[in-house]
């Protein structure tokens, strides 16, 4: 009996491989379903039934929900996110296009329209050691050609803000939203006072995380990825990319506190209350310092 769609399944999620075939058999089945499903439009594009299985598994909670997920748009962004030939050219027919619908009303000019039209080929097509191709995180909730058509408009509003265009950051610099109606009055002198120190000592502590950990805050924080997601791309249990996203984050506030305190006179307790309230606001904060200083 073959079992191999549902070991596959079983493993990527953590679980014990050495199940009686009798109590994998059902899953096989489910799966089986749903590999005929996601091929059938993609008659050319032969990804191996197992490696499909084992991507869903890093995606669901449990194969109940497989019904939930767009299995040809999903099994096509696996399948290009490998690399394999038949893919990469149904991709590009399919969904480049989509880059257009998404930057129309930017009024790129056409040399801009072009380098967006390649930065998504390259982020979505093009992977490396250190960050997978970004289709391997698309995670079959919604159509492939929305995901495409966010990820172009992200990109066009980046070029423009590289460009001083209407989307460009405002001139009260990257902290400014860590400055609040709420603060007390002396951590609103202190964030103001020393805006320019936390900001640079933020810079050197982000250069100075390993390359995994900048491109996971990255993909977390700007391109708004689960840790499913991030699982899902990297190919590993989501406990791990949740511990990655974590040490990250410990790792970059425990560097920026180092620095500051190398660099600025202000006692423990000042110290302590600013760096606990932008740890409290990580979410918001994070990516705008983020967008200005992560590199490619």
């Amino acid at each position: 009996m073959d079992l191999s769609l549902a070991q596959a399944f079983v493993a990527a999620r953590g679980g014990p491989v050495t199940a009686s075939p009798e109590s994998l058999a059902p899953l096989q089945a489910r799966l089986a379903q749903a590999l005929d499903t996601a091929r059938a439009p993609w008659p050319g594009v032969a990804l191996e039934g197992a490696r499909f299985a084992s991507h869903l598994g890093r995606l669901l909670p449990d194969v109940g929900a497989v019904e939930t997920l767009n299995l040809p748009d999903l099994y096509l962004a696996r399948a290009a996110a490998d690399g394999l030939p038949p893919a990469l050219s149904a991709f590009e027919a399919r969904y480049l296009p989509e880059v257009d619908v998404a930057v129309a009303r930017l009024k790129l000019p056409p040399t801009g329209l072009d380098e967006v039209r390649q930065l998504l080929r390259q982020r979505m097509l093009v992977g490396s050691a250190e960050t997978p191709a970004r289709l391997a995180a698309y995670p079959g909730t919604g159509p492939l050609s929305g995901w495409v058509r966010a990820a172009a408009l992200w990109l066009a509003l980046d070029w423009q803000r590289q460009r001083g265009g209407p989307a460009a950051a405002s001139e009260d610099g990257d902290l400014s939203l860590l400055v609040s109606p709420e603060d007390d009055p002396e951590l609103a002198y202190l964030k103001r006072t020393y805006r320019a120190e936390f900001s640079d000592c933020f810079s050197a502590a982000l250069l100075a995380l390993e390359p995994r950990q900048r491109n996971v805050l990255r993909l977390k924080y700007l391109d708004g990825l689960s840790i499913d997601q991030l699982a899902a791309l990297y190919g590993v249990h989501r406990s791990t990319t949740a511990r990655w996203v974590l040490g990250a984050q410990d790792t970059l506030l425990q560097q920026t506190r180092l620095r500051l305190t190398e660099r600025l006179r202000l006692t423990s307790s000042q110290l302590d209350s600013v760096l606990r309230l932008i740890s409290s606001q990580l979410d918001v904060s994070l990516s705008r310092l983020l967008r200005s200083r992560m590199d490619g």
